[in-house]
């Protein structure tokens, strides 16, 4: 059993646990952060659709919408912050037939009746801002507000800043139960290390969130996994799509996006399947090649299968009721953030700001804190640095150490030694071969890995100590010799 004791438990170490942390960080409140996984976002907050959304879409009035609001003016400063990728380059919501026009004008009236600048596009402007992408389209919404972002980048910026301001991160450490008082309050928080003792706990475990509230003997409710299945196309065709592409919306679905993503790479999907097992992130054939299918009239023409370089699965958080953001009824110092459905990473800041108040109101004092840290540490990257920046940055040191070398470990998404070093010894280090993949997007590019995992399992190993070939992949146990192991 710890012997401290601390004011706030946060369980959940995604973008919602995150933001959550980092916003706690700021009062001068002890805070602790338990993660199942070894590294922060592992599950939606990694493989979602990487848009910060303005919310037109939504219908006013409800808390997702509020949420969101609150959040977008908020981007820039943020991610300056955190030190996250976003760009605003807008949205098109495309009619590719005369029926789809009135799900246009639905959503024009919605977005201006919220306060955000939409407009509708036809002929010679539609075109200029598709570009040569959906050339098939005969009218669009435009939304210029529409932004992209780098979710796991934010995630793990977030979680940065709260280890910085002195959150107390404890990763592969699941929360398996809690103990109560006789008023029914959570005293102590059960993990296989042995029990801490909080004063409030906040539920954002996403898909599992319904089980954290059965734990704690709180609200009964059902969380389940929505599949969304995605393509990744080569960052060498990503100029030619110039903006967020998606479908007008039917009673039965949103339909597919075409994403620019901030390393230029485009991602299409997803699909929206519900399923029942909380781990399975598998893709299947049949199903990638509908997407690809749906995705035709969106992307340019000259655009085909060879230019796919991976397909994956993502499981977002489905509910029986969704933006549950409350104090539980029956136990009083726990907060649900649950529910938090596909926005989750739009909603993320205005979440954590709601959940503060909430503590604030009903459980604990949140007084500010006196200093504050605002901003991580900067790695100089060499994929986002122009060339005369990139030649001064990486300029040759002879006394430079091996691993702070400016060569480039990958060459698919120019990523240097001395960026993957930094990310293995910052205050959210990685610790596996995904972890590097996520901050830096060494061995994601379009060889996979192929030609790189060698070199930063090296690098990884001089961080860890441990023998490169007995570096993780991912989970304690699964090496980059053995992935499957």
């Amino acid at each position: 059993m710890s012997s401290q004791t601390y004011d706030i438990a946060v369980v959940g170490g995604g973008v919602i646990g995150a933001a959550i942390a980092a916003e706690l960080s700021r009062r001068a409140v002890r805070v602790v952060w338990f993660e199942a996984a070894h590294d922060v976002a592992e599950g939606a907050s990694k493989a979602n659709s990487a848009i910060a959304c303005t919310g037109f879409d939504l219908a006013p009035g409800s808390l997702e919408s509020d949420l969101i609001a609150r959040s977008n003016p908020r981007w820039e400063a943020i991610c300056r912050a955190a030190e996250v990728p976003f760009r605003r380059i807008g949205a098109l919501v495309l009619a590719f037939e005369d029926t789809d026009r009135e799900s246009l004008r639905t959503l024009l009236d919605q977005a201006t009746g919220k306060g955000i600048d939409a407009e509708l596009l036809t002929g010679a402007r539609l075109r200029e801002a598709a570009r040569t992408a959906a050339p098939a389209a005969i009218e669009a919404l435009h939304v210029p507000g529409e932004g992209i972002i780098d979710p796991i980048r934010l995630t793990i910026g977030l979680a940065k800043l709260a280890v910085l301001n002195g959150v107390e991160l404890r990763r592969s450490t699941p929360v398996t139960g809690f103990r109560r008082d006789a008023n029914g309050a959570i005293t102590h928080v059960v993990t296989p290390d042995g029990a801490t003792a909080v004063g409030a706990v906040v539920n954002a475990t996403g898909v599992n969130a319904d089980l954290i509230s059965e734990a704690a003997e709180a609200e009964s409710f059902t969380m389940w996994p929505r599949k969304g299945q995605f393509l990744l196309l080569d960052r060498a065709v990503g100029h030619l799509v110039p903006k967020i592409m998606c479908t007008a919306p039917t009673p039965h679905t949103r339909g597919i996006y075409a994403i620019p993503n901030t390393n230029h790479t485009v991602l299409v999907g997803p699909t929206a399947v519900d399923e029942q097992d909380r781990a399975d992130k598998s893709t299947d054939a049949d199903t990638v090649d509908q997407v690809w299918a749906r995705a035709q009239r969106l992307l340019p023409p000259e655009l085909d299968r060879r230019h796919v370089t991976k397909t994956f699965a993502g499981l977002r958080p489905a509910s029986d009721r969704t933006y549950r953001i409350e104090v539980s009824a029956t136990v009083p110092n726990l907060v649900h953030a649950a529910g938090i459905r596909s926005t989750g990473v739009s909603s993320a800041p205005g979440v954590a700001s709601y959940v503060a108040d909430l503590i604030a109101d009903h459980i604990v004092a949140l007084p500010p804190k006196s200093t504050v840290v605002e901003s991580v540490p900067r790695i100089p990257r060499l994929a986002e640095l122009d060339t005369d920046t990139a030649a001064a940055t990486f300029a040759p040191r002879p006394d430079a150490p091996p691993d702070a070398h400016p060569m480039v470990v990958c060459a698919c998404e120019h990523v240097t030694a001395a960026e993957i070093a930094a990310e293995c010894r910052g205050p959210v280090p990685a610790t596996s071969l995904d972890g590097v993949r996520k901050r830096t997007r060494a061995t994601a590019g379009r060889c996979q890995g192929a030609y790189c995992t060698v070199g930063v399992s090296f690098i990884l190993s001089s961080a860890t100590g441990q023998e490169p070939g007995a570096v993780c992949q991912g989970e304690p146990g699964s090496t980059w010799e053995t992935p499957n192991r």
